[in-house]
């Protein structure tokens, strides 16, 4: 895959305070990019954003509403938290500012479906659906537990992989770059935005199970999924 220009392009993490949300804007204002983090309340957004800024001496970082965020964001990360109906009524109130735009979808929903639901649905899918207006989706970072993505990032010998399912190529392709930016990460194609029905079991809180009852809770490679 050709290399990708992405410093020109702005970065939104919406919202982006929380555990993976505060963890992926780090990464990108690290690496260089134009990051901007959004919330419902600015001035947790602003605080946030400022030290990210002295952390990673960037200049290129900031603190918005989650409107201004998606307003001025050229790539979305989707990383809202809570019951699918709240995030989906958040996405709605952003749709003016989304239209063509590629969105991340990094969330995990802790299998609020049940199980009969298991592998014929996923929250990408159902986000899409209810935007209401055309945005390039795709996935990333859904088997991802937060701490990897700072605290103890993988190893880059033995990189984690993160599966990238989407339908528009530029979209899959700018995602697996973003994913390969973080040290210790890999992107892997996972086919059409369909499989993120499949992505989505592949949870952490599956994988802490899986990890436990092959590893002794000591999240080893088990988890990693690597390719």
């Amino acid at each position: 895959m050709a290399a990708l220009d992405l410093t020109r392009r702005t970065i939104a993490v919406i919202p982006g305070t929380g555990n993976i949300g505060s963890r992926l804007a780090f990464q990108y204002a690290k690496a260089g990019l134009s990051v901007v983090v959004g919330s419902r309340d600015a001035a947790k957004a602003q605080k946030l954003a400022a030290q990210i800024s002295k952390e990673t001496q960037s200049s290129s970082v900031k603190g918005l509403t989650n409107a201004e965020a998606a307003a001025s964001g050229d790539i979305i990360f989707w990383n809202p938290s809570g019951p699918l109906k709240d995030r989906e009524e958040l996405l709605k109130s952003l749709a003016s500012h989304l239209v063509d735009k590629i969105i991340v979808d990094v969330t995990n929903v802790l299998y609020f479906f049940g199980e009969s639901e298991w592998g014929r649905i996923s929250s990408t899918l159902l986000n899409r659906d209810s935007l209401g207006v055309p945005a390039r989706w795709t996935t990333a970072f859904k088997a991802t537990i937060a701490r990897f993505l700072r605290e103890d990032l993988p190893d880059v010998n033995n990189p984690h992989t993160t599966f990238v399912a989407g339908d528009d190529p530029e979209a899959v392709a700018t995602t697996i770059a973003l994913v390969e930016i973080i040290p210790g990460f890999k992107g892997a194609k996972a086919g059409p935005l369909e499989n993120s029905r499949i992505v989505e079991l592949l949870g952490p809180r599956w994988l802490i199970e899986l990890d436990k009852l092959n590893a002794g809770g000591k999240f080893s490679t088990y988890w990693k999924l690597g390719v």
